[in-house]
Order: structure tokens, then sequence, then C-alpha cells
């Protein structure tokens, strides 16, 4: 029988609160972040991309709901580490590297979502001044994580940052050079059992040099990944749909 939309998800919400922890507490609190950033990638932002090339209008209001819930999982993510530690959201805006360093290992997970969560929030506001100018906290709470749990998620922080630096502009800082150097780091926790991992590079660093040999080489190499698991499977699907539609990437 196949699975629709409503039973997936009902396993992701599951999935989400169990798997992720696999237990209640402090490193717990991350659930809510995780769970709607996860849901507004999985089921709205991929959905999107797919479709606005024929219906622009319906793949902008997808889009719209999932940028909602990005936001709200990044606003969870604050309101929980500012109740873990008063005053945290203040200094993360003027002092960011004091309010990381009020952070400990049990806000590993917390940090990286609530990361996340506000990278791909960004991603879908670019002409919104007042998310933009909150990008270099990505930076900080995924450096913090690297700093806490480096081998967190198989390196999940590092392909973050990675997506992080090749994604700014040169005057905000912004160094392919770095993104290569997060990239090998991610490549060493994970040892090529991510697919995402290359998808991640090919779409950030490889489209953005106008490399369309080493994009190939890229979604090649996630097609290859031997491991299982739906965050592969989703990878893969995504690299092959990529491969579809290189010409619209590359010049």
């Amino acid at each position: 029988m196949r699975l629709t939309q409503r039973h997936i998800l009902a396993f992701w919400f599951l999935a989400a609160s169990v798997l992720a922890t696999g237990c209640a507490g402090p490193r717990a609190a991350h659930r809510n972040t995780a769970v709607h950033t996860g849901y507004a990638y999985v089921f709205l932002a991929r959905r999107a991309e797919r479709i606005q090339e024929n219906d622009l209008h319906r793949a902008r209001k997808i889009f719209a709901r999932a940028l909602k819930h990005y936001t709200k999982a990044y606003q969870a993510g604050l309101a929980r580490l500012e109740q873990r530690h008063s005053g945290f959201t203040g200094t993360l805006t003027q002092r960011p590297g004091e309010a990381v360093a009020m952070t400990t290992a049990e806000d590993v997970p917390l940090l990286y979502w609530t990361a996340a969560a506000l990278g791909s929030a960004i991603s879908l506001s670019k002409d919104q001044p007042e998310m933009l100018i909150r990008l270099p906290q990505v930076g900080t709470l995924a450096h913090r994580v690297t700093e806490l749990q480096p081998d967190y998620l198989d390196g999940a922080a590092y392909e973050l940052l990675m997506v992080y630096e090749a994604g700014r502009p040169a005057m905000m800082g912004g160094s392919l050079a770095l993104a290569k150097h997060y990239y090998e780091v991610a490549l060493s926790y994970s040892q090529g059992r991510s697919a995402g991992l290359f998808v991640s590079y090919g779409e950030s660093v490889c489209v953005q040099e106008q490399d369309r040999e080493g994009f190939v080489a890229m979604m090649e190499r996630a097609l290859a990944v031997k491991a299982g698991g739906v965050m592969n499977r989703m990878a893969k699907g995504r690299a092959r749909w990529l491969l579809k539609r290189i010409d619209d990437l590359f010049l």
C-alpha cells in the first residue's frame, strides 16, 4: 500500500520526537525546532522548488508557508535557549560570542537546529533586511556546535558552515575557500555516508563557481552512497532532479 503524505507526516512527527534524542530532558528541547524545520523542508520547500517552473503563483504560496515554519522553528529555538540561559537572546544580537559562551554540550542539538532554521528562513527571505541582518547568527551558532560536539550528526554543523560560507557575499565575509575546508571536515566525520553532503556541495559551491563537471561528479557521488536511510534517499532524489535541470544551473 502506498503511503499518503498524511501518513508520512505522522511518521515524521513521531520520528522527530523519538529518534532525534530518544529521551526527555534538556537535550530533547530542540524537538519543536527540528520538527518545524524538517516539515518545512521535506513537505513544503522541496515541493515548491519542483513546481515553480510550471506554477509560480502556487509555488510562492508554498514557499511562504515554509518560511513561516522556519521562522517559527527559529523563534522556538531562541525562546528555549533564553529559557535555559537568561539574557541569551539580547546578548546574541549585541555580543554573539558572549551569548554562545553561555551554552553547554547539552545545548548542542538546540544550537544546531536553531542555526539550521534561521539559515533556511533567510534563504527564503532575501528581500527582507530584518532577516538578512541575522545571517551572522547562523555562523555563530554553528561554530559553537563544532566547539562543543564537532561530531554531532556526523559533522552536520560543518556542512551547515559550508553552505553558510558559500552563500554569504564576499562583502559580508563569505569565502568559498572556507566553504571547501568545511566540506572536507564534514566529509571526515561522515566518511562518505551522507549523500546530502555531496548534493549540498554541488549546489552551494560548484554552481557558484560554474563548475559543471565538478557538480556532476558530486551528484554521482551522492547517488553512489550505499548507506540507507530516509535522508539519503531524499538526497539521492534531489540529486537526480538537479541533474535533470543542470542546463538551468550552468551557463
